[in-house]
């Protein structure tokens, strides 16, 4: 009987242990979607197609496919803001980039002509 006993207890342990694996092991594949996903933009909505509608194969499918597809960047638009520039300094930076021989002469003159014909 001491045997039987034994050999129950460490029947229903191992029936335990085993249950628990595979509760953990469907679950993972049951959340695999949002594991995969966790670091989308949108990894709350593909956890909560994945939790609400991952029984029906087709929202698994939906969240999986969601979660493995690339994340779109996220657009900023940046408002440009244009500073004044004096013709002064328009001019220093012409004549340095005559005397290191970037402009010609007759460009320098050009460019010269062009900044100070310009409506102020």
């Amino acid at each position: 009987m001491v045997l039987l006993d034994t050999y129950e207890a460490g029947y229903t342990l191992g029936k335990l242990i085993g249950g628990f694996l595979t509760i953990v092991l469907m679950g993972g594949i049951y959340f695999l979607p949002s594991i995969i996903g966790r670091k989308k933009r949108q990894a709350m909505s593909i956890f909560a197609l994945n939790l609400l509608l991952g029984w029906t194969v087709l929202g698994w499918i939906g969240a999986l496919i969601w979660a493995m597809s690339s994340d779109t960047p996220q657009v900023v638009v940046k408002p440009v803001v244009h500073t004044p520039v004096s013709v002064a300094d328009e001019l220093t930076k012409l004549q340095a980039l005559r005397e290191n021989g970037t402009l010609s002469e007759t460009e320098y003159q050009q460019q010269r002509q062009r900044l100070l014909n310009q409506p102020a």
